[in-house]
Order: structure tokens, then C-alpha cells, then sequence
């Protein structure tokens, strides 16, 4: 599976696929940082927010995930540096990638977390329904009584 985006941070390579993205420390700093963890792998599912810290002219940037028992840091950048949910990038150059990443996980995210009922089925409007009942009610399968009582049912909701 080939990634969708890919870019070299301070201390990691991030890599995010169409389901899932993936941390891996790189480096001295990211030894002296996380330490012999490996890759750490974040199916989308699993993700519940990121905060994003634009990288300016003295301070590296960062994409921090945020996930159900995990201990992110908050002390921002510095924290950032050694958390393993954390992605660290340098240079205001790469501000706009990081961006990109950020907007597609979250739309990923989100589709993830929609309610595909809600999708796949069209919304009808109420008098559309009575529409419906009208026609059924003049053209003999309703009685006047079955179609006051499913008018009742449909307007109380």
C-alpha cells in the first residue's frame, strides 16, 4: 500500500495512507527523543482530535494526535518533541503539507464518524409524506379514518 502523503520532520517520517498513519523516528533526535519504539501506527478510527502548530522562524511546527488512552502532552512544542503521538516539522516552507495532511485525516475522520444511514438514504419532507397519504386516501387504499390517524402519526413525529 503505497502512502498518500509522506514528509520528513524534524526527527520522524510521517506517512499517511488511506486508512491509517504511520510515526517513525529518524535520526539521533529521534532516538534521543522516543527512544527504540519503532513505528507507531494510528488507524484513523482511533483518532479523536489533532492540534496543529504552524512551524515560524525559531520554532518547529507539529501535528499532534490525539487518542482514547493516550497521554499526549500539552506543554506544545517542546513537549511535542518526545511524544509518540507527536510529528514535529521545521521551516514555515512546510506549513502548507502539514496543513494538507491535517485536512485530509480530519476528513477522513469525519467520514469515518458520519452515519452512513443518514447518507444513503434520501430525506423526505413532512409534506411530501402527506402528499403521499392524500394520493393514497383518493385513490381508495386509504380510508378516511386510516388517513387521519397516519397524518396524526406522521405530524406528532
Amino acid at each position: 500500500m503505497s502512502s498518500i502523503h509522506t514528509m520528513k520532520g524534524v526527527q520522524d517520517l510521517i506517512e499517511v495512507f488511506e486508512d491509517k498513519v504511520t510515526i517513525t523516528p529518524k535520526g539521533i533526535l529521534g532516538f534521543m527523543n522516543k527512544g527504540l519504539k519503532g513505528t507507531k501506527t494510528i488507524p484513523f478510527s482511533s483518532i479523536t482530535a489533532i492540534q496543529f502548530k504552524e512551524a515560524g522562524a525559531m520554532f518547529s511546527g507539529y501535528l499532534q494526535f490525539t487518542i482514547p488512552g493516550g497521554n499526549e502532552n500539552k506543554g506544545g512544542v517542546f513537549s511535542a518533541a518526545s511524544d509518540e503521538n507527536s510529528f514535529m516539522f521545521a521551516e514555515k516552507k512546510n506549513n502548507a503539507l502539514a496543513i494538507q495532511i491535517k485536512e485530509y485525516i480530519e476528513t477522513k475522520v469525519y467520514e469515518l464518524r458520519a452515519p452512513r444511514a443518514a447518507q444513503s438514504q434520501p430525506r423526505t419532507s413532512l409534506s411530501d409524506e402527506l402528499q403521499k397519504l392524500a394520493s393514497l386516501r383518493d385513490s381508495g387504499v386509504l380510508s378516511d379514518q386510516e388517513f387521519q390517524s397516519a397524518k396524526s402519526r406522521l405530524i406528532s413525529g
